[in-house]
């Protein structure tokens, strides 16, 4: 072996290490500018029904704008990641995220009708699904770009990881201010949470898009469809405990309405931090498929919960079979993708996952005005278990297809 080649060998282990060290500050930043979409995420419906008197269905509305916003930018978030810098749509994303701050502030203090109020709060949940889409795309080909392909199971965990770590924290700490200052006191948080992620992501170096030929968007999604569907379907119920449980608490009478997502992001964190590493290791399709089995189970315990005790331990096992899915389906999809295009086809993955936020918030906001807030979490559980077939399907397309530039 050459003197070159010894010193290739033992600098290349030394590289990929500091590169892995790179991703704590940006996974940081991460988990604080998710704490700005997960704090309002259990405040948004307290203040669309108590406070501007509006029905489940316009509680629906309120929340799944957002996620109508993030599903419609992500390909083009993903193109700004791919093609020009992952690091300039992170940082744009933070800065959207200032000026959605900004917006919920006027919807609070604006000396308007509460039809007006309500209507400047969507305009602040458009900007705000926006910034997250910039800022999923951003963190996530930035990542990519920092560690490689081998490594992407590592940081999908990790992005994992502070995405629903931010959802357990950020669901009682938006319900404390809120209920101790009012809605604007979540706007400022949202705004400082957004400037202290800005100085961190600053000072974490820039990686430089890949170069090849782009296929149409349209071939990307043939591609990842697939895959998306069986993510939106999981994500149902996630979107039914963020939007209904603290209404459904509060229905029952039951205490601990903020903990039920503090529960359910504390137990997909634990998973992703002692099972993680199983995503880069086994077969993304089978983790998958035992993961929706078990969150089938958790939304029917939600459905079936006579106490406060057994709806919290729904809530658990929920958050535990969500934990894997979103790195076990995106180890999968990255193997069929190029490198230059991987920001967008995450994109495209991620938005499906939105499409179930935007959707089925709504929906599920009438059918909990008709049949009851339980009604919601069996249908969910029947969503995931549709999803675990799903998945069959998807494998074996997964086998045969890849995205050709």
């Amino acid at each position: 072996m050459t003197q070159s080649n010894q010193n290739m060998t033992m600098t290349a282990p030394s590289s990929l290490d500091n590169d892995t060290k790179t991703l704590y500050p940006l996974v940081i930043a991460l988990f604080l500018s998710y704490l700005t979409i997960s704090a309002p995420l259990a405040v948004i419906p307290l203040y669309v029904h108590d406070s501007l008197k509006f029905n489940n269905f316009w509680v629906g509305i309120a929340v799944g704008t957002q996620f109508v916003a993030t599903v419609l930018t992500r390909p083009y978030a993903g193109r700004i990641a791919d093609q020009i810098s992952a690091k300039r749509a992170t940082l744009q994303g933070m800065a959207s995220l200032l000026i959605a701050g900004c917006i919920y502030i006027l919807a609070f203090f604006a000396p308007v009708s509460m039809i007006l109020k309500f209507v400047i709060l969507l305009l602040g949940r458009l900007v705000h699904g926006y910034a997250e889409s910039l800022l999923v795309s951003g963190h996530l080909t930035w990542g990519l770009g920092l560690v490689g392909q081998a490594r992407a199971g590592k940081l999908l965990s990790f992005t994992g990881m502070a995405m629903f770590g931010a959802l357990a924290a950020g669901a009682p700490l938006g319900l404390w201010l809120y209920e101790s200052f009012g809605f604007y006191a979540v706007a400022l948080l949202l705004i400082s949470l957004s400037l202290v992620s800005l100085l961190i992501d600053i000072f974490i170096r820039a990686t430089q898009p890949h170069t090849g030929t782009y296929p149409p968007l349209k071939q990307v999604i043939q591609y990842v469809w697939r895959f998306g569907l069986v993510l939106a379907l999981q994500g149902v119920g996630f979107a039914c405990i963020g939007t209904f449980v603290a209404l459904y608490f509060k229905e029952q009478q039951w205490a601990y309405a903020g903990y039920a997502l503090t529960f359910f992001g504390l137990a997909f964190v634990a998973v992703r931090i002692f099972c993680g590493h199983l995503t880069d290791k086994v077969s993304g399709f089978k983790l998958v498929k035992y993961s929706l089995i078990i969150e089938a189970i958790g939304l029917f315990l939600l459905f079936i919960s006579p106490r406060v005790e057994i709806a919290l331990l729904g809530a658990v096992v929920t958050g535990a079979g969500c934990s894997l899915i979103y790195p076990a389906l995106g180890v999968e999809l990255i193997k069929g993708a190029p490198a230059q295009i991987r920001g967008t086809a995450m994109g495209v993955f991620s938005a499906c996952q939105d499409i179930a936020y935007a959707i089925y918030a709504p929906v599920f906001g009438l059918v909990a005005l008709y049949l009851g807030y339980p009604s919601v979490f069996i249908t969910a559980s029947f969503c995931a278990l549709l999803g675990c077939l799903i998945n069959i399907y998807t494998r074996k397309f997964a086998l045969q297809t890849r995205i050709n530039p």
